[in-house]
């Protein structure tokens, strides 16, 4: 078996139709330690039975995907009890932090985004007692802007960093996406100043042309992103934390395991030193 990558992860996003098993597994045999978990792809339905498999094979529980949606339509409570469930899901996975998408615009007028940043912002603080009591930690994931109306109001890092500043909490930070961020003309000041915040690095390229928006991410070293530059920028900052594979794509869902995870594996060698060492 290769050696383990310790700063390496696959996100569950990157082998949607494969079982958590066969991730597990296919991880253990390309010498990954490490992978990102979403809520709907537990073993049994189950997040106990779920690091159960974890704890057999050896592979750490990264972050759990997602807690979030603070807007919308869905009511209060049922927001509420959802996110403080994924916070304890997390907690009983050995995961770290707990990823947000935080929830989109909801309206036409033109103060609604203000507005559905004001609601994140309530939403966030209301859940951190929560995730320090379980001793999680929240990642705020800034989205693309096509995300706007659809899954997230937080659209750049800086906005992202302007909710961890204020509600100044050492329970909060930031998940850097490649994918999400790189088209940003303040993404350096921006990466500058998210130094002591990343709770998340999240790798992925932007095909050209882009064959779905949602589910048509490329490979690291695929696109046209600088993704070697973005995560150098992030290590510089003093995040140490795993480089975390996040690749949606029917196409790369329907590679053997067996073929892709040495892949990723060797692709991110390429990219992060500190994921993948010699």
């Amino acid at each position: 078996m290769p050696s383990t990558s310790p700063w390496l992860a696959v996100n569950q996003a990157t082998t949607e139709t494969s079982t958590t098993r066969a991730l597990v597994a296919g991880c253990v045999a390309a010498g990954i330690d490490g992978v990102s978990l979403w809520r709907h792809q537990y073993v049994d339905g189950s997040a106990a039975t779920t690091r159960q498999v974890l704890d057999d094979q050896g592979v750490r529980a990264t972050a759990l995907c997602r807690g979030g949606f603070f807007t919308g339509t869905r009511p209060n409570a049922e927001t509420v009890a959802d996110n403080e469930a994924a916070v304890a899901e997390a907690a009983a996975l050995g995961a770290p932090v707990l990823v947000l998408v935080c929830g989109p615009v909801v309206g036409t007028h033109r103060s609604a985004a203000d507005e559905a940043r004001a609601r994140i912002r309530d939403g966030v603080a209301r859940l951190l007692p929560v995730a320090r009591t379980y001793g999680v930690r929240l990642a705020v994931e800034p989205f693309h802007p096509m995300f706007l109306a659809e899954r997230s109001a937080i659209v750049t890092l800086d906005q992202a960093l302007d909710l961890v500043e204020e509600l100044d909490d050492d329970h909060l930070g930031v998940a850097v996406d490649t994918y999400h961020v790189w088209w940003d003309a303040g993404l350096d000041r921006a990466l500058n100043r998210a130094a002591g915040h990343v709770l998340g690095l999240h790798v992925a390229d932007w095909l050209v042309p882009t064959p779905d928006l949602l589910a048509g991410r490329g490979l690291p070293g695929d696109g046209c992103i600088d993704v070697a530059g973005i995560v150098a920028a992030v290590r510089a900052g003093g995040y140490t934390g795993p480089a975390e594979v996040e690749v949606l794509n029917p196409d790369v869902w329907a590679r053997d395991l067996a073929d892709l995870l040495p892949d990723l594996r060797d692709r991110m060698a390429a990219l992060d030193p500190v994921a993948v060492p010699a």
